[in-house]
């Protein structure tokens, strides 16, 4: 789905001469090199692109109004901080499917009224990898949580307020957390 801006205007788009794969490694990255034509004609011999796999966040709520987060060592950071349920989504796999597969791995919670919000595109550049938003209300506790990631995660919950408070005490550094954590909010309070 792709949004239709409030002041559409005849802004060009860029167009690939070439494009060489400089980096594969199968399903977890390639790295390209492209030759871009920009609007005025100008050729960029040497501009790069980084394609991830995408991926799904969760903004999972509890009946008792709390949020489903991981407390968690992420080596990208280099330290321990609070994280939201998701992960990869699998080849020919629906992202609703795979945010639901990771949030009862993770956690071993499920069920609940769920949302979609907007894909997201990590880097407006490089693209990076595509972020599949999802909120998921009145989530229940099914099972015991069985992820086979590399982290080691302690399931924790904050309340709606305490999140906000984290999040901007640099408790969950990961950008798309924050951003799922914003538009959830929104969606929540109907302004979505």
């Amino acid at each position: 789905m792709k949004p239709q801006l409030a002041a559409d205007s005849d802004l060009a788009p860029w167009s690939v001469v070439r494009s060489d794969t400089v980096y594969d490694s199968g399903a977890r990255l390639r790295v390209v090199r492209q030759a871009i034509r920009l609007p005025d004609n100008a050729i960029v011999d040497d501009y790069f692109r980084i394609d991830l796999p995408s991926f799904a966040t969760v903004y999972a709520v509890t009946e008792q109004n709390e949020v489903l987060l991981l407390r968690q060592y992420k080596h990208g950071v280099g330290q321990q901080c609070l994280t939201l349920p998701g992960g990869q989504i699998e080849t020919a796999e629906d992202p609703e499917f795979s945010a639901r597969r990771e949030l009862l791995e993770e956690t071993g919670y499920g069920g609940g009224r769920w949302m979609a919000g907007p894909e997201l595109i990590l880097h407006g550049n490089q693209r990076i990898a595509k972020a599949h938003v999802f909120v998921a209300k009145n989530v229940i506790k099914l099972t015991e949580a069985r992820s086979n990631d590399l982290e080691e995660t302690v399931l924790t919950t904050l309340r709606r307020i305490e999140l906000k408070k984290a999040m901007l005490r640099g408790e969950l550094p990961v950008t798309s957390h924050v951003a799922t954590i914003g538009i959830a909010e929104a969606l929540m309070s109907g302004t979505g």
